[in-house]
């Protein structure tokens, strides 16, 4: 319940890409020499949800975690925290990206 607590004030998902958390990993997977479906696999986790919480569109503080661990990073530097002003101004961005008004 806490965890809910916390990101519920960053609005409903899908949460807006986050660059910064993604370069992060992808950086981490290249010195592996590794791809985010070989992170997949070797975690047992849909391709789907890794790309998901790797590009910040699901917050899972355990995938988060497993993903962090593997790679050999502190979890937040690879996953940042974000403030609501911060979701949303990826979220404008996002939007502005797309060619409509936030």
């Amino acid at each position: 319940m806490k965890f809910w607590r916390k990101f519920s004030e960053l609005g409903s998902r899908p949460y807006p890409l986050d660059r910064e958390r993604r370069q992060r990993v992808l950086v981490a997977l290249a010195e592996l020499g590794m791809t985010v479906s070989g992170l997949a696999r070797s975690l047992g986790v849909t391709r789907t949800c890794i790309s998901e919480v790797i590009n910040g569109r699901r917050l899972s503080p355990k995938t988060e975690q497993r993903i962090a661990e593997f790679l050999g990073k502190p979890a937040d530097y690879l996953f940042p925290c974000r403030t609501a002003e911060e979701i949303g101004e990826m979220r404008r961005a996002e939007a502005a990206a797309k060619g409509r008004a936030a």
